[in-house]
């Protein structure tokens, strides 16, 4: 390719022009010049280059990635190509990139438009991108300094994919591509899966009338290896534990400690499908005034039939042995007798988004145009199959329940003796077990035959957002001389009608606590070494249990819907719809959440220029109003009573009836913003801009509805209830940076930012009872049953007491047992979200893009350091409010494109970061990680492009603990993905 030098702000200009399209939907479009000579280039050197110039010649602090020629994006996920720009890092989903966090504020706290839309999601505020496919996208803006003329609802930045547009490129363009996708940890679908995209843009009538349709359908399969420790229960007493041999080192003053629930592995194998397509139709009515109408439609499907197997421990009954390290962790446990168990699930849902928009421009004097913009769109997300969530636990059991002769499902089963867990600083937690039969013999293994059902059950969750957008944005442009340059003015009403329904089909009678359990015949059982399972890991050969046993999820289900049970049928079957799914599937809707917004807005904007010391300084003010109204509604189905099932299974008693509850909410803001820049000498620039923003509450916290959490079991016993008085987040942000383009398609950057948040949320729990639900446990029967079974030197488990309570009231042990007048009421941790919270945010961003001359050798490196006060104390146990997301990171990428031929190697580094809180407010962090990932290309022909494409090639692991690192709490490996395909332009 020949290069050729040029004045680089008039290129800048004109590219700026090509990425837009049109002046509304690219805010950093300027006016347009004559006689400029503009070069297409294309690759991945074009494509840097072309995003540099974007970067210099906008206002304020603007990034961007643009394609590398139609229908190529650098990235075959929008996400992983928006985690090399400069401040920005991405969250993982099944080992693809998905939500973005910007400046270290977490993925609700960035605003994504399309060709300057609000796009609606489903839950939060977050677009996810794993559901876009990114053949139709042209370039992708992220304003990280927000304008008046911006949409609100990014406080860490606003990202603006831009979709082509045929008038824009006048013409025939089409480019077809098809690749094939190798998953090397894909176990269960096909190795290789399809990726097939094209996209077709054409003009006629003398380039007045446009059409483009763009359409892409990837195809995957994967598979996840994990381990996870569910919870960490903080403060578990011991001291009923008989002959127990504790080594004790804790060294906090406040000699609290965290012990493990249960600890196990799972193998997912999952498949996605990803159908996108665009449909643009263009008219110029005449040189003043076009036409546009677009379709934009995205569908993914995602199945995910999981194995999950491990032990279960009882929150400090019956221990032998443990060891609790200096942060108070139980690092060595071990237990007698308790579960084993296999997990059958299958996971199904569909995301699907669609999009109609109209626009019209309208050029009405060589100084004034006005744009109308509006679009209809919907996100929804709901379960398909049987379900979001439907599952089946089989295996073995302690005698807790058994038969005359000591067995859990019949003659000479299998029962844990001692059941082990030993997690580290480091690697997965190494979990397992001895066992004895039915006459106290050792046995080695289990087997089919030890095996039977416990329970099972669905949940139905669906959710949708319907919205609607109008926007009038006007123009005015200075043909004269003077200081202004344009004034731009508009207005703008969005509505947005959230919904989220849930059902849940309570427990099927499967369990052996009710008499119903069966026994499976021994050749549906599998057995499965575990050799290699999460061998990313440094200590995953030490598995002390290397098998587990599975059985085909359809034939355990068949057999499952045929148990009968003998206790209570009718809380299992009222109301319970018969159909083709038999009786696995949800029951009625429990909670039906409802929220409208309403946001009003007006803004006006001016830019102007002055002469200082000969240069131009360029200055844009601007201020805009907003009004947000917030209507909710939903019916619930409160539960009435608890029921304690057995040991430590409870469910709760729903009312038959469900209640309707309402509230509502309003809030008004004026942001202002006003931005800076200056070239202090030639090339170099230097910007300060000031701006308040707003990020709107997720929308489903805004609701009014009361949920009961999971099962009320002892000690985890949560409701959650909306509020829709929240306030938006609203944050003071200051920006300074220096710019240096020395060279063509290179440049430095340096920039601090500091943000003021104010109305940050904070999730505040109260302990609460409420009305009509009494506790069994901790009730005088239960008591009498405790002080019973010590008496008689039994150990008072949740099991034992459970059957005693039933001994003395003359009833079958497996009987459940419901509250009385005589039982307490239950104590809950009731959660509300509530604006609480003032917070700094500052850091620094480092950027470097060099090209080495015409050797066709790049470097693009970049990072960003975060800090404030919104950090956690691992160390405090009393709730405490922290920021999710905050994280350094830095991306380093190599190129060479020449000849046809390009090349990208990049390394990205994200440092470990707060992720969560667990539900007992203890801190959960992601630790740090990091990803190489390959891209090569070359130009077979002028038309045909082979390339390939290598993703995680390391295979690296993600790991996630509380507090501490050996507070293990979940961990995934998924291997590398490589891409191989070719590209037809014509």
């Amino acid at each position: 390719m020949t290069t050729k030098h040029f004045n680089k702000s008039m290129l800048a200009t004109s590219l700026s022009l090509i990425l837009a399209g049109n002046f509304a939907t690219n805010a950093m479009a300027q006016e347009q010049q004559e006689n400029i000579e503009v070069i297409e280039i294309s690759g991945i050197k074009g494509s840097l280059i072309k995003s540099m110039d974007v970067k210099r010649s906008a206002t304020g602090v603007v990034d961007a990635i643009t394609a590398e020629d139609i229908g190529k994006f650098p990235d075959a996920n929008l996400a992983e190509s928006l985690q090399r720009i400069t401040g920005v890092s991405i969250d993982r989903s099944n080992n693809e990139g998905s939500k973005v966090t910007v400046r270290g504020m977490g993925p609700e706290f960035n605003l994504v438009t399309l060709n300057g839309r609000q796009l609606p999601t489903v839950g939060g505020r977050s677009f996810d991108f794993a559901n876009i496919a990114t053949e139709g996208v042209s370039a992708v803006e992220i304003y990280k300094t927000t304008k008046a003329d911006l949409p609100s609802g990014g406080i860490g930045a606003t990202v603006n994919m831009l979709t082509a547009r045929p008038l824009t490129s006048p013409g025939l363009k089409a480019s077809l591509g098809v690749k094939g996708v190798l998953e090397t940890s894909n176990e269960a679908g096909d190795d290789i899966t399809p990726e097939v995209s094209g996209i077709y843009s054409n003009t006629f009538n003398d380039d007045k009338f446009g059409v483009l349709l763009s359409g892409s359908y990837q195809d995957r399969n994967n598979r996840e290896e994990k381990a996870a420790i569910d919870n960490w229960i903080p403060n578990v007493d011991l001291s009923a534990s008989p002959n127990l041999e504790l080594t004790d080192n804790n060294q906090r003053s406040d000699g609290a400690t965290w012990y493990p629930q249960n600890s196990g592995y799972s193998i997912n194998d999952n498949e996605r499908t990803r159908v996108n397509g665009q449909l643009v139709l263009q008219y110029a009515v005449s040189d003043d005034f076009t036409a546009t109408v677009d379709y934009t439609y995205s569908k993914l499907e995602f199945e995910s039939n999981r194995n999950a197997f491990g032990v279960w421990f009882n929150n400090g009954g019956n221990v032998k042995s443990a060891t609790i390290n200096e942060n108070g962790t139980y690092t060595n446990v071990a237990e007698i007798g308790g579960d084993y168990a296999t997990n059958l699930s299958r996971a199904e849902y569909e995301n699907e988004n669609k999009s109609l928009g109209l626009n019209l421009q309208w050029q009405a004097s060589d100084s004034l145009k006005f744009e109308l913009d509006a679009h209809d769109s919907s996100a929804t997300n709901k379960g398909a199959g049987l379900g979001n969530d439907a599952f089946l636990i089989i295996g073995n059991t302690s005698c807790g329940f058994c038969d005359d002769a000591g067995d859990a499902f019949g003659p000479n089963t299998a029962n844990i003796n001692v059941k082990t867990n030993s997690v580290a600083g480091s690697g997965v937690p190494l979990w397992g077990f001895d066992l004895v039969n039915g006459q106290g013999n050792p046995q080695a293994e289990l087997t089919g035959a030890d095996m039977g059902s416990l329970f099972g059950a669905v949940t139905q969750e669906d959710k949708t957002n319907d919205m609607t957008q109008f926007q009038l944005k006007g123009e005015w442009v200075n043909t004269e001389s003077g200081f202004l340059n344009k004034v731009s003015f508009g207005a703008a009403r969005t509505k947005m009608e959230f919904r989220h329904t849930t059902a849940y089909s309570q427990n099927l009678p499967a369990g052996w606590w009710n008499w119903s359990a069966v026994h499976f015949p021994d050749d549906m059982f599998n057995r499965v070494a575990l050799d290699g399972l999460l061998d990313g890991f440094s200590n995953a050969g030490d598995k002390p249990v290397n098998y587990y046993l599975t059985a085909d999820f359809d034939k355990v289900l068949n057999l499952f819907e045929t148990i009968e049970d003998t206790i209570a049928p009718d809380i299992f079957n009222d109301g319970w719809p018969e159909d083709v799914n038999g009786k696995f599937q949800s029951g009625p809707i429990d909670n039906d959440s409802r929220v409208k917004e309403t946001t009003t807005s007006l803004y006006t904007q001016a830019n102007m220029t002055f002469e200082v010391a000969q240069r131009p300084l360029n200055v844009s003010v601007g201020v805009r109003f907003e009004k947000t109204e917030i209507e909710s509604m939903g019916l619930e189905r409160p539960a009435v009573a608890m029921e304690w099932v057995n040991g430590n299974e409870w469910e709760y008693v729903y009312a038959t009836e469900q209640s309707f509850s309402d509230g509502s909410g309003d809030t008004e803001e004026f942001l202002p913003s006003i931005d800076i820049d200056y070239e202090l000498v030639d090339d170099v620039i230097a910007r300060a801009s000031y701006s308040r923003s707003l990020t709107r509450p997720p929308i489903d916290a805004l609701g009014s509805t009361k949920n009961f959490v999971g099962n009320p079991k002892v000690g985890q016993r949560k409701v959650e209830v909306g509020n829709p008085q929240l306030k938006p987040y609203v944050a003071d942000n200051y920006d300074v940076s220096l710019e240096y383009y020395y060279d063509q398609g290179s440049y430095v950057s340096v920039g601090y930012f500091n943000k003021k948040v104010d109305n940050f949320l904070v999730n505040v729990t109260t302990n609460e009872t409420i009305e009509g639900l009494r506790d069994v446990f901790t009730g005088p029967r239960a008591e009498e049953a405790r002080e019973q079974l010590i008496a008689e030197g039994i150990q008072p488990s949740d099991q034992a007491i459970h059957d005693r309570i039933n001994a003395n009231m003359g009833v079958e042990p497996g009987t459940r047992i419901g509250a009385d007048e005589t039982d307490p009421l239950a104590t809950f941790a009731v959660s509300k979200d509530v604006n609480l919270r003032a917070s700094r945010l500052y850091g620094w961003e480092i950027g470097l893009q060099h090209m080495f001359g015409d050797s066709g050798f790049g470097v693009q490196a970049n990072a960003t350091l975060v800090n404030g006060d919104v950090s956690v104390n691992r160390d405090i146990t009393t709730p405490q409010f922290a920021l999710v997301g905050m994280s350094d990171s830095a991306n380093l990428s190599a190129i060479y494109d020449k000849d046809g031929l390009s090349v990208r190697i990049s390394y990205n580094w994200r440092d470990e970061f707060l992720s969560d809180f667990d539900q007992h407010s203890s801190p959960a962090f992601t630790e740090a990680y990091s990803q190489i990932d390959v891209n090569v290309n070359y130009q077979v022909t002028e038309q045909l492009t082979v390339f390939f494409e290598g993703l995680n090639i390391t295979e690296e692991t993600q790991r996630v603990y509380v507090r501490y690192p050996e507070q293990f709490l979940n961990g995934a490996q998924y291997g590398a993905r490589y891409n191989l395909g070719a590209r037809y332009t014509f």
